[in-house]
């Protein structure tokens, strides 16, 4: 039996927040709403303070810095924790990468971890290199940066009409330098806001709105097409009855829905 280290225990304990036995074992629906949970959570917060300073027309104050610098950290969070379950999920569903691990993990599993939960101890997810070498790892490739593995094909087939930003960079043939560089913008601004009390982010407009393009659409864009190659249940928009459904199994009429900014503050109606 392997030593139950800090690590270990911490891997156990993300177990209970979550909540997969909620969705059936459908483990990508899982992360799924656990990420789009999170992201709303905080984008409503900071949106409303946002909306505030403008109705009053008062200036990005200290305070507002403060807000803005925490709701970054807390985007990297949501980041960090969806692509550490992604990992776990990719680890015991598809069966290749569930036999290599069988053939490097010889010591005995302990608390019930899963492959892909013991598996997943090894790497830190809020750091931008190590998630990168933990894909390297179960896909067996050597990659140069994270955003190896989104290339414009991800983006296809996804509902969608407040993206500009995305679909700009995908047409000036630079969306993965782009990509890659508002996340080291954002994965700096963590470092700083976590570990320098005196640094207060200044407000950028425009570097604030990329940020939240990046770090709330590209893991949804990413859920969407890994839970189509894997048969697993996803959100999807009936352009014909106009309504959002889970399914594993589309109509013609369907496409993956990625939640926007805007569709975290809208009202919606449940339907038969």
């Amino acid at each position: 039996m392997a030593k139950i280290t800090r690590k270990i225990k911490e891997i156990h304990a993300y177990r209970g927040t979550r909540k997969i036995e909620d969705y059936d074992d459908n483990f990508m629906v899982s992360i799924t709403i656990n990420l789009v949970t999170n992201i709303c959570n905080r984008s409503n917060f900071i949106h409303k303070e946002l909306d505030l300073y403008k109705e009053q027309k008062k200036k990005a104050d200290t305070d507002l810095r403060i807000a803005c610098g925490l709701y970054i950290c807390s985007l990297v969070t949501c980041w960090e924790t969806f692509f550490r379950d992604l990992y776990i999920f990719l680890c015991d569903n598809d069966e290749s990468i569930s036999e290599m691990l069988k053939n490097d993990i010889r010591e005995s599993i302990p608390l019930g971890l899963t492959l892909g939960e013991y598996s997943s101890r090894k790497f830190n997810f809020q750091n931008l290199n190590q998630t990168k070498e933990s894909f390297d790892y179960i896909f067996q490739r050597k990659t140069e940066k994270l955003t190896d593995y989104f290339d414009q094909d991800l983006f296809q087939g996804v509902i969608s009409e407040r993206y500009a930003l995305l679909f700009k960079w995908i047409q000036e043939g630079n969306l993965k330098e782009s990509i890659d560089g508002v996340l080291e913008k954002g994965f700096n601004i963590r470092h700083r806001v976590t570990h320098d009390a005196n640094y207060l982010m200044k407000f950028d407009a425009e570097l604030f709105a990329e940020i939240e393009c990046v770090f709330q659409t590209v893991p949804q864009f990413l859920a969407s097409n890994l839970a189509a190659k894997y048969s697993q249940k996803r959100i999807v928009f009936n352009l014909k009855e106009r309504c959002m459904r889970m399914t594993d199994d589309p109509t013609s009429d369907e496409g993956s829905f990625v939640f926007s900014i805007e569709d975290f503050q809208s009202k919606y109606a449940i339907v038969d």
